[in-house]
């Protein structure tokens, strides 16, 4: 369905409408931003960590104030992956918008909130084995993210601090970019969590609570991954100044899986290089059995 035909589901019963695919110039999501979003891999008939996608956008719309049924959510994927198996479609990328519909008084929301639900789907990312095997390199960005704890951690449909940072000027063997925040504390890459091995404290993986996106697949890391493999690693913030320190660092999120980073370079274009390391390694061995989807 990648030739345009996307989905739009009608927020007073969740039927598919095919016949109005455009989004009314009402709908909050597209005047405020008022909504959440989830980007799923599609492997083999299912949709990869479905549960943990589908707790975060209840969450997020929750959070917004956004009430939505996670049954309807559900049958809608359904009918929606029904299509895929139709078409005989192996994998894709599954977009899932929900906004809070259109309506009220400028900001206020409205008396009765209708949600608006989109599931679209775009090819999946042909660099995948190439970058989970060789890694990738990152930038320092220059634009930072704000410090807001009532939107941290959900994936709202604002996302213009990251359009800033992916498109700044970088060097181009660069896959992605590193954000801070304005106190100077690693956060995230613009689309990814980060994991870093520094000297002096071990395995760290940034806070969430003020900035950034909690990803499904770093609560696989956090909660699974790294305590099967009697690993410490400790969620806590991580200055900029720790930076200097890391002697191992990965990438992950739920489309690409875990990425070594192999450089990071610096706001002067110098690249620090970085051996791929045994626990990154020994991470994504494990991610793969447990969901052959990312090997």
């Amino acid at each position: 369905m990648d030739n345009g035909d996307d989905l739009l589901v009608d927020s007073d019963d969740f039927k598919w409408r095919e016949d109005d695919l455009r989004l009314p110039f009402s709908d909050r999501g597209l005047a405020y931003g008022h909504g959440v979003f989830e980007s799923m891999l599609y492997s083999d008939g299912r949709i990869a960590l479905e549960d943990l996608h589908l707790d975060r956008l209840i969450i997020g719309a929750q959070r917004l104030g956004i009430s939505v049924s996670r049954t309807k959510v559900v049958l809608s994927l359904n009918s929606f992956c029904a299509r895929l198996v139709l078409e005989q479609r192996d994998s894709c990328v599954i977009k899932l918008i929900l906004t809070a519909g259109s309506g009220g008084r400028g900001y206020i929301n409205p008396d009765e909130m209708n949600p608006r639900l989109i599931v679209i789907d775009s090819p999946t990312p042909d660099d995948l084995d190439e970058q989970r095997t060789a890694g990738i390199s990152l930038w320092r960005c220059s634009s930072q993210l704000s410090v807001n704890p009532q939107l941290a951690g959900i994936k709202h449909l604002n996302r213009l601090e990251q359009v800033l940072a992916r498109n700044e000027l970088h060097r181009q063997d660069c896959s992605d970019g590193l954000m801070f925040d304005y106190s100077g504390c690693l956060i995230e890459t613009t689309s990814a969590n980060v994991f870093v091995k520094t000297r002096s404290a071990g395995w760290i993986t940034p806070s969430l609570l003020n900035a950034g996106v909690a990803g499904v697949m770093r609560s696989i890391m956090i909660n699974t991954l790294f305590p099967s493999l009697n690993i410490a690693l400790e969620v806590r913030s991580v200055h900029e100044t720790e930076v200097a320190e890391i002697e191992e660092i990965f990438v992950c999120n739920s489309i690409r899986g875990i990425l070594p980073v192999n450089g990071v370079a610096s706001r002067d274009n110098v690249m620090a290089n970085y051996a791929i390391g045994s626990v990154t390694r020994d991470l994504q061995t494990m991610l793969c059995r447990l969901y052959p989807c990312f090997a």
